[in-house]
């Protein structure tokens, strides 16, 4: 049985191992995946092993739902309620003439609080304002010490006064800038592939460095058939893992893994034949 191990730095889908084994032409095919990103749901039931050496975690099992049965009996349970006693009745019928006598008493109760509640706000609107005078007064002392402190300010000198006119003349510079340049430009194709192009190379070289330190994504690597680099953000890891060792098939995509593979059973084909 041929291994495969797929080396990727995007998120997969699990429909998306089912199309590899379709396109290398070989459906008993063993994968084993080295991601940056987690797959998008659960993909044990789809690959051998799946190892993510990025940020992030990898997605839970899907749980299994209970069985209808079950939610028929609560269903049934909670539709056929018990029903009260006929004397429960007749004594709940009899409270509310008590509890209207009560409740008009307690509505006294309220419109006497509320009347003082009012006299209470009044007092309080008059040292509202009062507070009003004393903030007034306070601001008035605040313009103040602040034109005191302000005058008290000294300006740089020497050394200092060029580094803040340097620091001014760049902010101005940037903001220039970004009227200068229109917006046609910051979002044409070419810019967008030169700055994709830079996180590409940062992404590599991480995706790299990680690879490297993990002995357990080595030893997969080892024991695969043909390595393939699915995107840009490993293409260096797998330039760099075929400059270690020759005898492993390292290749960009599926198709080129096609022709490994092909090679591979038209070899064995070949030594079975001459046996």
């Amino acid at each position: 049985m041929n291994t495969v191990v797929l080396l990727s730095t995007r998120r997969l889908p699990p429909t998306y191992f089912d199309q590899v084994r379709e396109d290398l032409g070989d459906q008993n095919i063993t994968i084993d995946v080295v991601g940056w990103v987690a797959p998008s749901a659960w993909v044990a039931d789809k690959v051998n092993t799946f190892t993510l050496i990025g940020p992030g975690r990898m997605p839970a099992e899907p749980v299994e739902e209970p069985s209808s049965s079950v939610g028929s009996d609560v269903a049934g349970e909670v539709a056929s309620p018990t029903p009260a006693p006929a004397e429960e009745k007749t004594d709940v019928a009899q409270e509310p003439s008590t509890t209207g006598a009560a409740g008009a008493g307690a509505a006294g109760a309220s419109g006497a609080s509320t009347s003082t509640a009012g006299g209470s706000t009044s007092t309080a609107g008059g040292s509202t304002s009062t507070a009003g005078g004393s903030t007034f007064a306070s601001g008035a002392s605040t313009s103040t010490s602040g034109s005191g402190a302000s005058a008290a300010k000294a300006r740089p000198t020497g050394a200092k006064r060029v580094v803040k006119a340097v620091e001014w003349r760049a902010r101005r510079a940037r903001k220039v800038a970004g009227r200068v340049v229109p917006k046609a430009i910051k979002t044409s194709a070419p810019v967008k592939f030169l700055r994709g192009q830079r996180a590409s190379n940062d992404l590599g070289k991480t995706y790299w460095d990680r690879v490297l330190s993990r002995r357990d994504v080595l030893a997969t690597i080892d024991g695969a058939d043909v390595v393939v680099a699915l995107d840009a953000g490993a293409i260096w890891a797998g330039w760099n893992l075929g400059q270690r060792k020759a005898s492993t098939p390292v290749v960009l995509g599926l198709p080129a893994a096609r022709r490994e593979f092909d090679q591979l059973k038209l070899a064995a084909s070949t030594e079975g034949s001459g046996r």
